[in-house]
């Protein structure tokens, strides 16, 4: 099991891949991570090996580690198996989804609006981090384990704030207006429309990452 130091560190390392913060082929050397971080060496090398496992990294021991180069194919196909479970995990929350739940996606989306036409990278980080929790929140209502471990295995593309950048407000409006949807969908209950608006939503976004890549 994680040590909590090796957790935060790999949290840190991961959200700073995913969001772009840390690009493709940048070096990860364990003794500057560990003094930028203020830990040790030992849970930064827990933390790239994790890295390491989940594909996001490529790790030498003693070394440090590089952040691996995604080929446009890796990235298409990551959106489609991503489109497939959480298109499911919604379509099965529609139907057990709690109104405490509805309520936060409802104030996640309120709390996106204004950072739609954001250009500093703090509002665009905020905003890739809203929407982060709103997906894990339908996953979550689905109720089912199976694909919790499995979207949390897939992960999310790490071209996602660069795309936000480059695309402008009119992707992050249509992004938003999606969840909207999506909302709608979960609390009507109906569990078709559910799926079937998620998986447009993540395939929208797939179209827009893979143009721009």
């Amino acid at each position: 099991m994680a040590s909590t130091g090796g957790e935060t560190v790999y949290l840190t390392l991961r959200a700073r891949i995913l969001s772009g913060e840390l690009p493709a082929n940048a070096t990860l050397r364990e003794q500057a991570l560990a003094e930028e971080l203020g830990v040790s060496r030992t849970p930064v090398r827990e933390a790239l090996r994790r890295l390491d496992e989940t594909g996001l990294v490529t790790f030498v021991p003693n070394r440090g580690a590089t952040v691996v180069a995604w080929s446009l194919e890796q990235v298409r196909e990551t959106y489609f198996v991503r489109a497939g479970l959480e298109g499911r995990a919604a379509g099965l929350a529609a139907g057990k989804i709690t109104e405490a739940e509805t309520d936060r996606l409802a104030e996640l989306i309120e709390e996106m609006e204004p950072l739609l036409t954001a250009v500093e990278d703090s509002g665009l980080a905020r905003l890739g981090a809203l929407n982060a929790e709103f997906h894990r929140i339908v996953v979550s209502a689905a109720r089912s384990p199976q694909l919790l471990t499995l979207t949390a295995s897939v992960g999310r593309v790490p071209l996602m704030a660069g795309t936000f950048r480059r695309q402008g407000e009119q992707f992050r409006l249509r992004s938003n207006h999606q969840h909207r949807d999506i909302l709608t969908a979960l609390r009507s209950g109906d569990e078709v429309w559910a799926e079937v608006a998620m998986r447009s939503h993540i395939l929208a976004a797939r179209n827009a990452v893979t143009n721009a890549a």
